[in-house]
């Protein structure tokens, strides 16, 4: 077919696998921190609900959790809720305050 000098097939596939081998591997930037999994398994075990949302405008402000919306003074799952703010809410339960962000505290960029 082709008078392809041997040692240029050979020059060819060393540059090629030279190539690949220097690909750089990127990672998902939409992929969850590492270690933001074990926070929300700790949350699940002290029986936290899960922040979803805060809604903030005229009226009074609303934090979903758990798929269900609540204002401040509801209870929510055992817990009062205390306080909402932009980007976290505050419950209450035998005196100790927890607060729940809703994003963690590392945000890619």
């Amino acid at each position: 077919m082709f008078a392809f000098p041997s040692w240029r097939w050979l020059a060819l596939w060393g540059s090629l696998l030279a190539l690949h081998a220097q690909a750089e591997v990127l990672q998902d930037p939409t992929m969850p921190l590492a270690g933001s999994g074990s926070a929300a398994s700790v949350a699940k075990e002290a029986g936290l609900p899960r922040l979803q949302s805060v809604i903030l405008g005229s009226g009074p402000a609303l934090a979903v959790l758990d798929g269900q919306s609540y204002r401040v003074g509801q209870q929510v799952n055992g817990f009062r809720l205390v306080g909402i703010s932009a980007d976290s809410v505050v419950l209450e339960k035998a005196g100790k305050r927890q607060t729940l962000t809703l994003f963690g505290s590392k945000i890619r960029m």
